[in-house]
């Protein structure tokens, strides 16, 4: 048999990856608490809410869909805790069944192996030659594994229950399985498909570009992101609180004494109807993001040099600017600094004018990926005009590394010739230091390419803080 695996990864990307699993969490609680996840007008009862764990086992993968089982299952456990359930959901309550471990189990475990047996199954799935069917099969079966393992499950752990095994064919000769697997297919398989799109792609790959630019500019406040959510819990958790009291209020004006059981299970429902609300405006807030990291995106490409796709001479110096500006304090503890990197190509001028315009093009556009691929694209780069290349590297390098990068460039831009001769390259470097700005970097710097040109051109003239450096 003939192996396919045009795609054997998740479908969707490593940077994309937090964007959809916080939309998938967001969905699952919106869907386990709101009427979506689970319609019931008599005599239908038609139940979706386990249709976002198959999204992150399709798009992302075992360990997240794994995890958006676990919410799906804690919103089931909570739900069930409550006094107006019956007594066949109390079994997923470790407060209302009497046995809190087999509780968890069944609430949370079955729904967190349920995501990672998905995950599996949708890995196998992409990996086919022709992976949409088999992932629009994959979600359909989605259901019955669900129910088997709930069933089997609530057999070995609640038996008193009456359900187990056997009640999985009660389920599959339901009037809606059918319907309801083919919808689960049809949702999960258009995910699968408009996550391949090109528009999807781009929108993400520009999000994340972003995101890189702003990790360099800017210091990453875990702590403050940590208090800000404990706030917004603290708040949710007060308004549930008063209006609780208020209905209370409400009832003793109208002299009806509420049970200590019916306070409980008033302040359960707000609680819930907060967790809905909450999670809408999570992904509200999700795609207010994303929409924004496009509109900078645009920004930022309207700003960069349209030749080569690196930055212009005015967005390098106030990007360059506020990047170390953000990284003052690493750079005054590091004992190896990061470097300023100028570079011009000899006698460019002689290639346009012996060979033509297009040829110069060609030797700027092969600087520019020569020095990208030299130093990785975490750092930044820019063509400040004509055949004049600067690099921001941050990445701490000794002068060793720094050489051994720029001879690679150097051979690459060699392989060019042009009236016989090859593509040769005058280069400054001086090192980051805390204390310096970008300007002033940019005349030290211009300074040793000067020097470098003095001395008869292709060649690499290092600061002096460099020159003590033992290059092996």
């Amino acid at each position: 048999m003939r192996a396919a695996a045009k795609e054997k990864g998740p479908a969707v990307q490593a940077g994309d990856r937090h964007y959809v699993l916080l939309a998938l969490v967001a969905v699952e609680l919106f869907m386990s608490f709101s009427f979506l996840g689970y319609i019931h007008i008599e005599p239908l009862s038609l139940t979706f809410v386990y249709i976002p764990v198959l999204m992150a086992a399709c798009l992302l993968g075992p360990k997240e869909a794994a995890l958006v089982g676990a919410v799906f299952g804690l919103a089931s456990m909570w739900k069930a805790s409550a006094f107006y359930v019956g007594a066949g959901d109390a079994i997923f309550s470790p407060v209302m069944s009497g046995r809190p471990v087999a509780s968890v189990l069944l609430s949370v475990g079955t729904r967190t192996l349920f995501g990672l047996l998905s995950g599996l199954l949708f890995r196998w799935a992409r990996a086919r030659r022709r992976p949409l069917p088999w992932v629009v099969a994959a979600a359909a079966a989605g259901r019955l594994i669900h129910t088997t393992l709930v069933y089997a499950a609530m057999g070995l752990l609640f038996p008193e229950s009456g359900y187990g095994l056997a009640s999985v064919w009660d389920d599959v000769t339901r009037w809606d399985f059918l319907p309801l697997t083919a919808i689960a297919g049809a949702l999960v398989g258009g995910c699968y498909f408009f996550s391949q799109s090109a528009a999807v792609k781009k929108i993400f790959a520009r999000a994340q570009e972003v995101d890189r630019l702003h990790a360099a500019m800017v210091a990453r406040h875990k702590g403050g992101r940590a208090a800000v959510l404990a706030v917004l819990t603290l708040a949710s958790f007060s308004v549930a609180i008063y209006f609780t009291n208020r209905i209370e209020t409400v009832m003793r004006q109208y002299q009806i004494k509420l049970s200590d059981e019916i306070t409980y299970d008033l302040m359960h429902l707000q609680i819930q109807f907060l967790m809905g609300i909450l999670s809408l405006g999570l992904l509200v807030v999700l795609a207010i993001v994303l929409y924004q990291k496009n509109i900078d995106f645009l920004y930022y490409e309207a700003r960069l040099d349209g030749l080569t796709g690196l930055l212009g001479r005015q967005q390098f110096f106030h990007v360059g600017a506020a990047i170390l500006d953000a990284n003052q304090e690493r750079l005054r503890t590091s004992t190896r600094p990061g470097c300023f990197i100028i570079l011009d190509v000899d006698h460019f001028k002689r290639i346009n004018d012996s060979c033509g315009h297009p040829a110069g093009d060609q030797v700027l556009k092969e600087v520019a990926r020569s020095l990208q691929q030299s130093f990785g694209p975490g750092n930044l780069f820019s063509r400040l005009g004509g055949d004049e290349f600067v690099a921001l590297i941050l990445e701490p390098l000794s002068r060793a590394e720094i050489a051994q990068a720029l001879e690679g460039m150097k051979a690459r831009l060699r392989a060019l010739e042009f009236d016989g001769a090859p593509v040769t390259c005058s280069i400054g470097v001086i090192p980051v230091e805390a204390g310096y700005s970008l300007e002033r970097m940019y005349r030290d710097a211009d300074r040793l390419l000067y020097e470098a040109k003095k001395g008869g051109r292709d060649r690499c003239v290092f600061g002096y803080h460099y020159r003590d450096e033992k290059v092996e």
